[in-house]
């Protein structure tokens, strides 16, 4: 039996030596059509609703083919893929020569174009990033009022490797019903999901959000509809402030929870990252529900950076700064004074705030930017307080005006302090003055007189790295709004401020806010 199975085996490894020997010579190898796609970049940046065209060029190892051997594909995915939609994208073109009208919502995606051989079946792909963005992405959002004092919402438009645009109107027609008066403007800024940011407009008596893209809205884009609240609080709610702020030039912040102040003088906090779900207010004293509300004032104090940890608020109510443990508090805390201290929390009979801003002054070790306020009394003096209000807050100055400049700076209501100098800006009527705090030195300096009304001043820590910009709007019936960047100069013998003739814009409303906007979305 071994015999036979061995011979067996022998006869079975001739069979196939002789099949392989007559196989040789049987096939004509020939190599297929290879296509390498080439005049793609590696990225591409496109305007909403603008054309974008891409035309590729084929090398083919086999040229002289008919043209119709081979199909395209273009298709469209998101970068940060959340839904099975998402993940499957969408064709946006068939043809070699990509002619897309950008209808995809501003973003970032990856562009796949796709070549196929019919006659082989042969399939060569390529891809791009595209990074979808608006003609209002990037620049100053404003907010003024036109002759009959109603909101108008404009912008100065800053996009990268383009001229600098004024858009005009853009809430007419887009579904808000006309409101009065014009209080701010902000954009809530980018986060891991920039869906979640919201475009917020106040005026004196209503506030809506818009759609970050189009401006489109309904009277129903209001922040009632995000609280979730056991407090019996008005319907014509809305936010005037909110933290963090993007003070970073790219627009982005940092942390993951949002705050937002209302015109009721109510507090709330949210999880940027789960949406904008306000429950309860913060403005008590402790978290049982029911606890009186305390009103505050319309500035959440925390500093000029984007970074939240912890903030402060002024009690309109009992006249002193209250703060909280972090950023997600659910209440107020009452600060103690020292007998030695710059200043006090709480105020001293009849003083209130009267103006808070934050900036980018380190002075004292605050890295993170000190917060300014004015205060005044019954008796019309006036002081200015320095403090950091990042986590725990910490007294860094105080300053009490001299009597003999009281009277010209109690005839303003707008003000601005510079992040570099002892400088606190005001202005009254068409004059721009500025006044220096520094202790022995105290002076009030003219800076000019623009003979309009100055109806906005606005000291930039969000689109200057150097925060030495200071915007100025003044309105005339004749002129109409015009905003003039102002610089601070490095002159130490007195307040300098030149006047950036490339960035003066004109044929505006009677301009009241502006806030810096830098987002894809």
């Amino acid at each position: 039996m071994k015999k036979l199975s061995s011979l067996f085996y022998i006869l079975l490894v001739l069979l196939l030596l002789a099949g392989c020997s007559k196989d040789l010579g049987n096939y004509d190898y020939e190599n297929i059509n290879e296509v390498t796609i080439s005049g793609i970049a590696t990225s591409y940046t496109s305007i909403y609703e603008d054309v974008l065209k891409i035309e590729p060029e084929l090398n083919i190892t086999k040229p002289g083919e008919a043209s119709d051997r081979y199909t395209y594909e273009w298709k469209l995915v998101k970068s940060m893929p959340f839904s099975d939609a998402d993940w499957a994208g969408v064709i946006v073109g068939r043809t070699r020569v990509l002619n897309y009208v950008v209808t995809a919502y501003p973003g970032s995606y990856i562009l796949y174009c796709k070549v196929t051989d019919t006659d082989t079946g042969v399939t060569w792909s390529t891809r791009a990033s595209l990074t979808v963005t608006t003609q209002t992405a990037t620049g100053f959002l404003l907010i003024g009022e036109d002759s009959e004092g109603y909101a108008e919402v404009e912008m100065i438009t800053m996009r990268p490797g383009a001229d600098t645009v004024i858009l005009k109107g853009l809430i007419q027609d887009k579904g808000l019903p006309k409101f009065k008066g014009a209080v701010n403007i902000f954009h809530t800024g980018g986060t891991s999901r920039p869906t979640e940011a919201k475009l917020w407009l106040a005026g004196a008596e209503a506030g809506y959000y818009v759609n970050t893209s189009t401006f489109e809205s309904s009277e129903r884009n209001v922040f009632k509809r995000l609280m979730f609240s056991s407090y019996n609080l008005p319907s014509t709610i809305f936010p005037v402030d909110y933290a963090p702020k993007a003070a970073a030039v790219n627009g982005s912040v940092t942390g993951s929870q949002r705050v937002i102040l209302t015109n009721t003088g109510d507090l709330f906090t949210a999880g940027i990252i789960s949406g904008d779900i306000y429950g309860n207010p913060v403005n008590r004293l402790s978290v049982v529900d029911g606890d009186p509300l305390i009103k505050l004032a319309p500035y959440i104090m925390h500093g000029g950076t984007s970074g939240l940890s912890g903030y402060v608020v002024f009690d309109k109510d009992t006249n002193r700064f209250l703060r909280t443990s972090s950023s997600s508090a659910t209440n107020l805390t009452v600060m103690a004074d020292g007998a030695q201290d710059p200043f006090p929390w709480n105020q001293p009979q009849g003083r209130r705030l009267i103006y808070a801003e934050n900036t980018k002054n380190t002075d004292g070790g605050a890295s993170t930017g000190n917060v300014f306020a004015l205060m005044k009394d019954t008796q019309g003096s006036h002081y200015i307080y320095k403090f950091s209000a990042y986590g725990t807050p910490s007294k860094k100055n105080g300053y009490t005006i001299p009597d003999r400049f009281n009277t010209t700076i109690a005839q303003s209501s707008l003000f601005a302090f510079a992040s570099t100098r002892t400088a606190m800006y005001f202005a009254v009527g068409s004059v721009l003055y500025a006044y220096d705090y520094n202790p022995g030195n105290e002076r009030i300096v003219l800076i000019k007189d623009f003979g309009e009304e100055i109806t906005m001043l606005h000291a930039d820590i969000q689109a200057s790295t150097t925060s030495l910009d200071l915007y100025v709007a003044t309105y005339s019936p004749q002129a109409q709004g015009t905003i003039r960047k102002m610089v601070l100069q490095n002159n130490t013998n007195t307040i300098e401020l030149k006047e950036d003739q490339e960035a003066v814009w004109s044929g505006l409303s009677k301009i009241k806010t502006m806030s810096w906007r830098n987002t894809t979305h």
